[in-house]
């Protein structure tokens, strides 16, 4: 009797309610607390990380604000090299004069700790651009935030002091404007490409990646109409096809508004060709997934695949981007930003064409103002917390730049021919613009052969004694690791003058 009691008593329990828990866990979802939290994090994680850690170490930074000087002081832009003397009245590409001149501006007014603040503003700006551009792919928010940070840990080394980093922001305008105008149907958007082109072309040599983006994306009915012909579904009439094609059109002849004309698809084309170098400059390498942020590339590389595996149509250009930018970012790591945006492109557009939300689902104003807010709050209150300064700036230099030989060349009024390794070549230039350096970072200047061929004398291999440039060089500056530092210390024709914790400067030993 007592068991049937119980038994009735379960019987009239309501059962677990999975739809209740499922609204539940979407109410919290979209909580706009939860909502502040998680993109407060993003948004300020790695910034600040950075403003931490910051090490002032990037070897072509120096350059970019010598070549800003000198354009003020000579008031036009470089078509001859001034700065290496092996190489001094070569042609010379200065494709990126526009970020020389800002560079150069910032250090003037700014001094040096605005190098970080720059750095940090960018990491800011991509976030923000590639947050926007996934939100528009996805209804999803936590899936948006979750594909933002992946590929933000993924770009962690890709957005140095340098033009590159805006290479990226502008890369992500782009591939704004081309889904804008897709989703609206709208060619007028399409028209702000050329002009994009233009700032993209004085600014950077990776506008040619934008170029190809875009060729590629004219070409997708064809693609898609190849594949029809071979047995696939029906393709889907495209309106803006045409139009695309004239903006492509437009924009290529809109990169021509620089001040070399077509000699920038010369340096374009020098960089393709020039494969070399990949084993001689460390930006050049393949990743080695030794850290989270490689593995974080792999992760967004094969979540693509699958992704463009499920999709309910075939979309052949995302194919090829994705082929394409997944070459360029495993063989080396300074294309893996290109890799990184496509595959969180890919992941976050909807299976389905009917799955393609009417409207992108924006946060509100008051939540973006909130961030924002908050993020600068607590950046301004690290930088305070850490002692931010151009003081604490130069100190980096100094252990990673030969700052101590470079003043010691100054109070003693030393002359050149000065003979330098390679990473130290940039810096140099703008530490001492009285002397050409022999070798720096411009590859665009330097030959591959060069690079190459000035090895042998810095390992200290057979014949290094004969090398012309040690033998006509008057100053030779050093870091510790490389054997011709150690060897020129039981050479007589040098004596070590000068020597720190970063670097040895050697001077010849002149007869009577």
């Amino acid at each position: 009797m007592k068991a049937d009691v119980l038994e009735q008593a379960e019987a009239v329990q309501p059962s677990f309610d999975l739809q209740a828990l499922k609204s539940k866990l979407r109410a919290v979802a979209s909580s706009q607390l939860l909502w502040f939290l998680g993109l407060v994090f993003v948004f300020a994680a790695l910034p600040l990380a950075n403003i931490k850690y910051s090490k002032l170490a990037d070897p072509d930074i120096w350059w970019h604000i010598r070549t800003g000087e000198w354009i003020v002081q000579n008031h036009q832009i470089p078509h001859v090299d001034p700065f290496s003397a092996p190489t001094l009245g070569k042609p010379w590409v200065d494709y990126c004069w526009i970020f020389d001149l800002g560079s150069y501006g910032m250090i003037s007014h700014f001094d040096l700790v605005s190098i970080l603040w720059f750095e940090t503003l960018m990491r800011l700006a991509v976030t923000a651009l590639l947050f926007s551009l996934i939100r528009t792919l996805t209804p999803s928010f936590w899936k948006a935030l979750a594909l933002t940070g992946i590929a933000m840990m993924a770009m962690l080394w890709m957005l140095p002091p340098r033009p590159g980093a805006i290479s990226v922001l502008l890369f992500l305008g782009e591939l704004h404007i081309l889904v804008s105008a897709q989703r609206k149907s709208n060619a007028r958007l399409l028209w702000v490409l050329p002009g994009l082109f233009v700032l993209w072309a004085n600014i950077h040599i990776e506008f040619v990646t934008g170029l190809f983006l875009l060729g590629v994306i004219c070409l997708e009915p064809l693609m898609e109409k190849a594949w029809e012909i071979a047995g696939g579904p029906r393709s889907i009439p495209d309106p803006l096809h045409r139009q695309r094609w004239y903006v492509l059109g437009a924009s290529l002849l809109a990169t021509l508004v620089n001040p070399y004309g077509v000699k920038l698809f010369a340096n374009a084309f020098q960089y393709a060709r020039d494969a070399k170098i990949y084993d001689m400059i460390v930006e050049f390498h393949a990743m080695h997934f030794r850290t989270l942020n490689d593995w974080s590339v792999l992760l967004l590389v094969m979540l693509a695949c699958f992704a463009l595996g499920r999709s309910s149509r075939l979309r052949p250009a995302w194919v090829v981007l994705l082929g394409w930018s997944a070459w360029m970012g495993f063989r080396s790591l300074r294309e893996v930003w290109i890799v990184t945006i496509l595959s969180v492109m890919i992941i976050a557009t909807p299976r389905r064409e009917e799955d393609q939300p009417v409207k992108p689902v924006r946060t509100s104003l008051s939540l973006r103002l909130a961030v924002a807010t908050a993020v600068a709050l607590i950046l301004l209150t690290g930088g305070v917390l850490w002692s931010v300064s151009s003081q604490k700036m130069l100190r980096q230099v100094a252990d990673a730049f030969p700052l101590g030989a470079v003043g010691y060349i100054h109070q003693n009024h030393l002359q050149g021919p000065l003979l330098n390794e390679l990473s130290w070549g940039g810096f140099l230039i703008y530490a001492v613009p009285d002397i050409p350096v022999a070798m720096d970072g411009r590859t665009n200047v330097h030959s591959q052969d060069e690079i190459v061929n000035a090895l042998p004398l810095w390992n200290g291999e057979h014949g290094w004694q004969e090398r012309p440039e040690l033998q006509h060089a008057n100053l030779v500056i050093s870091n510790h690791s490389w054997p011709l530092a150690l060897l020129l210390r039981s050479d007589p024709r040098f004596r070590l003058v000068y020597e720190d914790k970063t670097a040895v400067l050697f001077q010849a030993v002149h007869p009577q």
